[in-house]
């Protein structure tokens, strides 16, 4: 090697070397990337920040293409799921590649990063009008596990360097933890959803078996339930409220299993003993329900439901904000249901005499904020009986 060489080539290390030591510079960019395993945002979009952080790291020699593949359903292919310049054709050629084939199917294969100067015999996934190129192809591994892989473009020529391969396998450990906590979140929601799936199922059972009990009011809580839902909706609650308000709804009558029969279909006056017995089914609901571990405070808001604003309401005499905003919906709802229906004691009064009776005691009896919910969206035509 002559001495022009070797002085070249110290002056490259040179740069390298000052680039990796630098604290703004890859310390920065793996500070960057663990910043990212803090957000909320999508694998995907993730998966794209990263590749924009590597291709900051000016001493990678990059030729501005890249990819990230993810092993996902199908075991040993990797399928791509993010780019950088890669041009239409490329992307197509590459979107799945198994493993062991090509560059990137190798390095996943045996699980070590792969180089390659030049476009030689290991690119089994070629293009017309593919320019010179090499690779670093680095597994992004988890417990001996390959996960994926990071595909880098290299100017033709550019030899391995041992601390460029060092910083992308730290990229790749970052990324590693990315991808597994992403995914553990998501298995988290799934089997959340089938929870809460299978609660509002035992919910609905409930629900029928109340008003297959007492048929002068049946529907009266499914009505409640998608009025009150409404109303949870335009006071702009957060959407496991509004779930909570509308599944609450469902069953917020469920302590009338305990009140005779003939005391639910009596078509006259009823004695202040009778009434005793019916004002216990909002306390006889919570017991019924309490033991139930929901993701949302159902029993607690049937509970309350006939509390009211001014502390004249039961079962426990609440008042403002110890009473949930929940029950206090479900309270404007349940009052606006059963005077807009058919009673055995008397005939349907109608919507506007309910909405009369709401505002007529807002803020004494009402939630102000319900009221006015119901309000605007009976002014709409959003109220139905149906």
């Amino acid at each position: 090697m002559t001495n022009a060489r070797i002085d070249a080539q110290s002056a490259d290390d040179d740069v390298f070397d000052s680039g990796v030591r630098d604290p703004n510079a890859a310390r920065h960019v793996l500070a960057r990337l663990l910043q990212m395993s803090l957000t909320g945002d999508s694998l995907e979009d993730t998966l794209e920040r990263v590749l924009e952080q590597v291709f900051s790291v000016s001493w990678l020699a990059l030729q501005s293409k890249g990819a990230i593949f993810l092993v996902e359903e199908t075991p040993e292919v990797l399928v791509m799921k993010a780019q950088r310049g890669m041009p239409a054709a490329l992307q197509k050629a590459c979107a799945r590649v198994p493993f062991g084939r090509c560059i990137c199917g190798r390095a996943a294969a045996a699980r070590s990063p792969a180089h390659t100067e030049h476009l030689d015999d290991r690119h089994d996934i070629t293009f017309p009008g593919m320019l010179p190129h090499g690779h670093y192809c680095v597994p992004i591994l988890m417990g001996g596990t390959t996960l994926g892989v990071i595909n880098l473009y290299l100017e033709d020529g550019h030899a391995l360097k041992e601390k460029d391969v060092e910083f992308l396998q730290a990229v790749a450990a970052v990324l590693a933890g990315i991808i597994q906590h992403r995914r553990v979140e998501e298995q988290l929601k799934h089997a959340l959803g089938k929870l809460e799936k299978v609660l509002g199922g035992t919910i609905e059972v409930v629900a029928s078996i109340v008003e297959r009990r007492d048929p002068y009011t049946a529907g009266h809580q499914r009505r409640v339930a998608n009025m009150a839902h409404l109303m949870a909706a335009e006071m702009n609650l957060a959407q496991e409220r509004t779930e909570a308000v509308r599944l609450a709804g469902l069953v917020h009558d469920v302590g009338k299993i305990s009140v005779p029969s003939e005391i639910l279909s009596n078509p006259g006056r009823l004695s202040e003993m009778e009434m005793g017995i019916i004002k216990q089914h909002s306390e006889v609901g919570y017991d019924i329900l309490k033991g139930i571990e929901f993701p949302w405070p159902i029993a607690q808001i049937v509970r309350q439901h006939h509390e009211r604003m001014n502390g004249t309401g039961y079962p426990q005499g609440l008042s403002g904000g110890q009473i949930l905003v929940e029950a206090r919906i479900i309270a404007v709802a349940d009052v606006v249901e059963a005077m807009a229906s058919h009673r055995p004691y008397r005939a349907a009064l109608g919507m506007d005499k309910a909405m009369e009776e709401v505002t007529r005691n807002r803020g004494t009896q009402f939630d102000p904020a319900s009221v006015d919910s119901a309000l605007a969206i009976y002014r709409r035509g959003g109220f139905t009986l149906d």
